[in-house]
């Protein structure tokens, strides 16, 4: 009998793809994957060891040294290690004055708002207490809008241990004497009436805007290992425009966010693009045609039809194969010998065809439909009679009634009585629940039917063996202790839990589930190795599935527009959710490795720079015209959109996912 061609092409492209066993071969994705963990471990650890001050915490060489490069566009900054210093700056209503530095012991800051113009200060303070002070001069209505100079002084006295108790110009002036300027700095303030409160409930209030001059501090090694650990929480939750925005309103030099930004993409593209390369990718040989789709589909069902003895009238059979799902419907008829339910059949069939795919490297969820089309079969499909079940028992379709044999027949009676004590035995032996078993025999074959249920409380999450495990032990068991009653007989067992566990779904590498009008089950293929475990895990296997959604519905843009168009994609704000999109959409167009990966380097790399260096312009805007207060709403709307945007493509998708589904199952039952 001549060989179907499918077949020899499916075999084909199987010996290709088991022929790919190892997990390091030394090809250029498998480099992009050394290269990004050695990355993070440099990245990573070097945050940890700044952060901890165990590297030069105090020194202020590198931002000093690249302050006076272009890439700080803010200037050079200004060495203040060990030095006592002044710092002024407005607050809303107030204007805030702090010494930094200062001795421990007993200090004083005096600060005076004067008119531009001279004349009498309109407000002073004096603030007394030990080492560093903070003092504050509140804007009320008795300073008028205009333009003013503060002058503020740090006085240090060896007299006293502290002088708290100054806080007015006599008890100051008392103390006089004892007192010795450490430091002393004048700023122009603009005082301004503003607008501020909720959208319906202005209120008029003072703002004062401070004229600084003084370049900014330095950041320490230590001070930027903590910021980094502060952005990259930023942009692990929000997104890069969150990061960006939150550090440069904290002044954190451009360069900085830019490093952090791009440490942050380099590791993620370069350890994951390569797990999901490996995950995803497929040579064009490798690509299944519909046509061989269907072949595999039915070759694999005629072997679980052989093991389960019933028929598959494939014929009948449909197949929907959709980019985001693989559909399909398959009707079968019980003979003498099926002793498995549509249950069962259905587990056996996803488990055989989901172990095929991962082979394969289909990737797709298959979501499958099992009709029995006995006429004794009821309307839901999912048992065969009540008939045919024992008393108590759950759902235990048998396919023919063999209780005549056990009434007529000793042999069988003695039967029947060695097969219910070996059930017993293994039941303990595994802590079970007997939920309803069944024994059948004829001159040919015995038959047993075992459905347990696990006693063990949190059984879902605990209970390890999978159905095919204890099928397979029931089996052994039930053979060494009925060996005698055989008389040459076949023995067939089917084991079933009467509860899905963990362990049973484990043979999917991930399962969704329908939600609200939308009903189904799909499976996906499980795959080993480093990158089955780290992005088939629910948290991971999520996100990729909502990316690999948007790329489908993308890919028509990259393949009009390519290369470049993948690089604009990644760069620009809000188009994408960084480079984990646009390597996805790299795989989804099939475009080269080298390709995607230079694309998203490239297009992450400019979104970082672009972000980094405008961050602090976007806030200085936002302060020149009074606004200030609207950057932590943006802020919280750039989380907020991140976060919307992934549950709107999830919901989407999910939709999608099982609507078409159901649709597909509704039009070929009728």
């Amino acid at each position: 009998m001549e060989e179907d061609p499918l077949d020899r092409e499916l075999d084909r492209i199987r010996q290709r793809r088991t022929g790919q066993k190892r997990f390091f071969r030394g090809t250029f994705d498998d480099l992009t994957l050394v290269v990004g963990v050695i990355a993070g471990i440099v990245f990573f650890g070097g945050m940890m060891v700044l952060s901890a001050g165990q590297l030069a915490p105090d020194s202020i060489t590198l931002d000093q040294t690249l302050s006076k490069t272009p890439l700080d566009p803010s200037g050079e900054c200004l060495d203040r290690e060990g030095e006592v210093w002044i710092n002024i700056w407005g607050d809303h209503d107030m204007v805030v004055v702090k010494s930094n530095n200062a001795p421990s012991d007993a200090t004083l800051v005096t600060s005076h708002l004067t008119p531009v113009g001279g004349g009498d200060p309109l407000v002073s303070t004096y603030t007394g207490g030990s080492g560093d002070i903070r003092s504050e001069i509140h804007l009320d209505d008795s300073i008028p809008e205009g333009q003013y100079l503060l002058s503020a002084t740090l006085y240090h006295s060896d007299s006293v241990d502290s002088l708290d108790e100054v806080d007015n110009q006599s008890e100051y002036e008392s103390v006089f004497d004892s007192l010795t300027s450490l430091s002393t700095k004048q700023v122009d303030v603009e005082v301004k009436t503003v607008e501020t409160g909720s959208l319906f409930n202005r209120i008029e209030s003072k703002e004062a805007d401070v004229i600084d001059d003084d370049p900014r501090s330095c950041y320490t090694m230590e001070q930027m290992g903590e910021w980094g650990w502060v952005l990259m929480g930023a942009e692990w939750v929000g997104g890069r425009e969150t990061a960006m925005l939150l550090g440069g309103n904290a002044g954190v030099p451009a360069w900085w966010l830019a490093f952090i930004s791009l440490g942050m993409s380099i590791f993620f593209l370069c350890v994951q693009y390569p797990l999901m390369h490996r995950l995803y990718h497929r040579d064009a040989d490798d690509l299944l045609s519909t046509a061989q789709m269907r072949r595999l589909i039915e070759r694999i069902i005629t072997g679980v039809a052989d093991e389960l003895r019933c028929e598959v009238d494939f014929e009948q059979m449909r197949l929907q194969d959709r980019p985001i799902s693989i559909d399909v419907i398959v009707p079968y008829k019980t003979t003498g010998r099926t002793i498995a339910s549509p249950i069962d059949v259905r587990a056996e069939v996803i488990k055989e065809l989901l172990e095929e795919f991962a082979v394969f490297g289909e990737m797709r969820p298959l979501q499958l439909k099992v009709v029995c089309t006995d006429s004794n079969t009821s309307a839901d499909m999912t048992s065969l009679g009540p008939e045919f079940f024992y008393t108590g028992s759950s759902s235990v379709p048998l396919a023919e009634d063999y209780g005549h044999f056990f009434s007529e027949m000793s042999a069988f009676g003695r039967l029947d009585t060695a097969v219910h004590e070996s059930l017993a035995r293994w039941f303990r032996k595994h802590d079970l629940v007997d939920f309803g078993s069944a024994v059948m025999a004829d001159e040919d074959a015995v038959f047993i039917r075992a459905i347990y249920r696990p006693v063990q409380r949190f059984a879902y999450f605990l209970f390890k063996p999978t159905y095919k495990d204890l099928q397979d032990d029931l089996e052994g068991h039930l053979s060494a202790d009925l060996m005698p009653h055989l008389n040459g007989r076949i023995l067939m067992v089917s084991a079933r839990n009467e509860k899905s566990t963990l362990a049973d779904r484990a043979i999917a590498g991930r399962v969704e589930q329908g939600v609200n009008e939308f009903t189904g089950e799909a499976m996906v293929a499980k795959r080993g190795g480093i990158a089955g475990a780290l992005l088939q895990n629910p948290f991971m296997g999520d996100i990729l599935s909502s990316v690999e959604y948007v790329a489908h519905k993308n890919q028509s843009r990259i393949d009009r527009f390519g290369y470049w168009g993948l690089i604009v994609f990644v760069w620009i704000p809000f188009m994408a959710s960084g480079v984990l999109v646009g390597a996805m959409l790299g795989l989804v167009a099939r475009m080269p490795f080298e390709r995607v990966l230079a694309a998203c380097l490239i297009g992450g790399t400019a979104a970082s720079l672009t972000w980094a260096y405008t961050a602090r312009g976007i806030i200085e805007f936002m302060e020149r015209y009074h606004a200030e207060a609207v950057v932590p709403v943006l802020l919280f709307l750039a989380v907020a959109f991140t976060w919307l945007k992934i549950r709107d493509n999830r919901i989407r998708r999910r939709e999608e996912l099982f609507r078409d589904s159901m649709a597909f199952f509704a039009g070929a039952s009728e």
